[in-house]
């Protein structure tokens, strides 16, 4: 029922156009919809039906927004029931955990006839409990040496630990007892968690096909074991799992230490190599290997493996399927799943502490001024942002893996790449039409401002909104009527910069003689083609003539 499309009105925005009919069922993602049912489902709203006009249907961005409140709708209704669940099994835990002292308190059992409620019926058991501990101090202080002292306190700390252990052992599958087991764990030192992560990673791609990813160098993934880079993050898995064998595996992260121990694996169609099983999530084979094949893997320590997936033809977090053009920023984002060591300030999270450190340089406040032109900045991380802009004019830190140049910007690094050696990098789709775009940059906006129709910049003559302050500006030519932008060939003046541009290419194209040649624009004066160079393509060394 795809092609069913009805021409009028969308019923949600007022917009004009062909959208699809509310009352048909359509096929997304496996699943079928009918907009009208949603509706009424998520809002209780019915939409009125005409016999003698057309009824309408829905665009794309309200089905898109639909949809969200659809899943917020039902990631609510599951929270709560979540929340449900863990009220009654703390109200269970309350009372397991009174019964269990009644068991060692025999002579209160005639309490049981009482006309009192359970909660009164509590309190004398408490109390007797309290008692046992200034029973066994008075049993200690009539000790004559200081050695005794010493024996009878050791005794005492035996026998307040014993029932702890019985506890433990008789009641296992009590999660109230689960609790108290986390708590007399002792605190694991700093070498043996590492060993720990080190012996977790080892078995992970020992045991199963996930791969880890040293980097996302200059042409490529770059492997863990070799110098190899791939573009394709599916050439890498294949030339680690068939070139590199158990012995190199075995001492991956060999010298690592735990301040910024931090491992990315690719977990592509994650399977267990001992018995073929399929997986989807990294602590899903963790616990496979644990339980099913009695591997040595811990679970009692926070994760330091970033997993990704690249099963789709464009880069995302699997986890929630936000879409990114660059690994590091895909990289980035998987700090906000987890969370390990968090910010005081600014609550952001990030796997290991090393980063932490490094993010909570930018929250330094003080006088931070530059060495060259003196200008003062709030916090160091403005300052090297300036130093890097304006005085690194010679240190460009983006390089290209084919043919060593270097860019400031990384944008104009990968355009490079893209026209000079025909790589180009994966593209972000847009959900709500068929556009691609280059950057996440340009596909936010294009989101914002052609799906969640945001008009930030209003008229003050009239009633209109715009996306841009730019639009704005071009729009008040209509009720100014001023003309600033004039030609130099022929002095006829214009109110919006986009016209005189037009006319040129029009009426004057003969007399744009300069012409650049990194890009074919062409331009009437030397000066004009001068300062074009310099702030497009300040990056390439040009001899204009």
């Amino acid at each position: 029922m795809e092609g069913v499309l009805s021409d009028g009105m969308c019923r949600c925005c007022a917009s004009e156009g062909s959208f699809k009919d509310f009352q048909v069922p359509y096929q997304w993602m496996g699943a079928e919809e009918i907009y009208a049912n949603m509706l009424k489902d998520c809002f209780d709203l019915t939409l009125s039906i005409s016999e003698e006009i057309n009824n309408g249907g829905i665009c794309e961005v309200c089905i898109t927004q639909l949809r969200n409140a659809c899943n917020f709708k039902r990631q609510v209704q599951k929270t709560e029931e979540k929340f449900k669940r863990k009220m009654e099994e703390s109200s269970f835990k309350t009372d397991s955990i009174k019964m269990e002292v009644t068991r060692f308190d025999d002579d209160d059992s005639n309490m049981s006839a009482d006309e009192f409620s359970s909660q009164e019926y509590e309190v004398p058991i408490k109390v007797e409990k309290l008692d046992e501990k200034p029973r066994k101090r008075q049993a200690a202080a009539k000790a004559s040496t200081s050695k005794a002292k010493k024996s009878k306190a050791s005794a005492e700390t035996s026998v307040k630990r014993a029932p702890r252990k019985t506890t433990h052992k008789k009641s296992k599958k009590d999660s109230v007892e689960k609790i108290e087991e986390k708590e007399i764990i002792p605190k694991v030192r700093q070498g043996e968690q590492l060993e720990k992560h080190r012996t977790n990673i080892r078995e992970i791609i020992q045991c199963s096909n996930a791969t880890p990813i040293r980097c996302r160098g200059g042409i490529g993934y770059a492997c863990c074991f070799c110098t190899e880079q791939f573009p394709d993050p599916g050439d890498l898995k294949k030339h680690t799992i068939e070139q590199h064998d158990d012995n190199s595996k075995s001492i991956f992260m060999k010298g690592k230490d735990m301040y910024g121990y931090l491992v990315k694996a690719d977990i592509t169609d994650l399977q267990c190599k001992l018995c073929g099983t399929d997986m989807e999530t990294l602590e899903e084979i963790m616990e496979h290997l644990k339980d099913a094949h009695n591997r040595n893997i811990s679970t009692d320590i926070p994760n330091h493996i970033l997993p990704f997936k690249f099963d789709t033809e464009y880069l995302r977090c699997f986890m929630c399927h936000n879409v990114f053009n660059r690994f590091k920023a895909l990289q980035e984002h998987m700090h906000t799943h987890y969370r390990n060591y968090l910010c005081e300030v600014c609550d952001a999270g990030f796997v290991n502490r090393h980063l932490l450190l490094c993010h909570n340089e930018g929250h330094k406040i003080g006088v931070f001024a530059c060495e060259q032109c003196k200008e003062v900045f709030d916090t160091l991380r403005k300052k090297k942002l300036h130093m890097r802009k304006v005085h690194d004019g010679l240190n460009k830190p983006h390089k290209c893996g084919y043919c060593d140049e270097r860019f400031k910007e990384n944008c104009h690094k990968i355009e490079h790449i893209a026209k000079v050696h025909g790589v180009v990098g994966p593209m972000i789709k847009c959900k709500a039409c068929d556009r691609s775009f280059a950057t996440q940059q340009t596909w936010l906006l294009h989101t914002k401002k052609y799906h969640l129709m945001q008009r930030q910049h209003k008229c003050t003559r009239c009633e209109m909104e715009f996306f841009s302050k730019r639009e704005l500006t071009d729009h008040m030519v209509k009720h100014t009527g001023t003309r600033e932008y004039r030609c130099e060939m022929c002095f006829k003046s214009y109110g919006r910069l986009k016209t005189l541009k037009e006319h040129i290419r029009r009426l004057h194209p003969e007399e744009r003689k300069f012409k650049c040649v990194d890009c074919g624009q062409s331009f009437d004066k030397h000066l004009a083609l001068k300062c074009h160079i310099s702030a497009k393509h300040s990056d390439n060394v040009l001899n204009t003539r």
